[in-house]
């Protein structure tokens, strides 16, 4: 557990470290894809909970420090987007690459909302219809990209994707 830990944690520095640089540029500003985020994702779907919600946690520390300057809003929603996940991946028979694949399209949909709403709330900024609309194209970006990350990190880890 503690090797799937480092191994994770660094996988997931490396993919914030990528976002924040190469894929942060101006032709896709303002739409910016959320490689972290298929990560935490796919922490949802392993057979250790304690260990996603760590590695959420720890990775939207980063992100809170590295976005925002300061912490508590991707450090809350990482490791609830991870526990919802888990909850819903565990308890249901819909375990396939099409319902991870829609379902990084809906919790992105929804992690914006609130961390923007937790960003207007805290700082008294106006929500516009404009940026309602960058949230969703980010998060059908990310949506389309998170298909072949999803299938590298299937298959890198042993298990088969189910294209059902």
């Amino acid at each position: 557990m503690v090797k799937h830990f480092f191994f994770f944690l660094g996988l997931g520095l490396g993919l914030l470290v990528l976002q924040s640089t190469w894929l942060y540029g101006e032709f896709i500003n303002p739409f910016r894809i959320d490689l972290l985020f298929i990560l935490i994702i796919f922490l949802g779907t392993l057979n250790q909970l304690i260990l996603g919600l760590i590695l959420g946690a720890l990775l939207g520390l980063m992100v809170d420090i590295l976005s925002w300057g300061g912490m508590g809003k991707a450090m809350i929603l990482y490791p609830l987007v991870v526990w919802i996940y888990h909850l819903v991946w565990s308890r249901t028979i819909i375990q396939s690459m099409s319902f991870m694949v829609f379902s990084v399209l809906f919790l992105q949909i929804l992690y914006g909302f609130l961390a923007h709403f937790l960003l207007s709330f805290s700082r008294d900024l106006e929500f516009t219809r404009h940026q309602s609309l960058l949230i969703i194209g980010q998060a059908v970006i990310t949506m389309l990209i998170s298909l072949p990350l999803f299938y590298l990190f299937k298959s890198f880890f042993g298990k088969k994707p189910s294209l059902s």
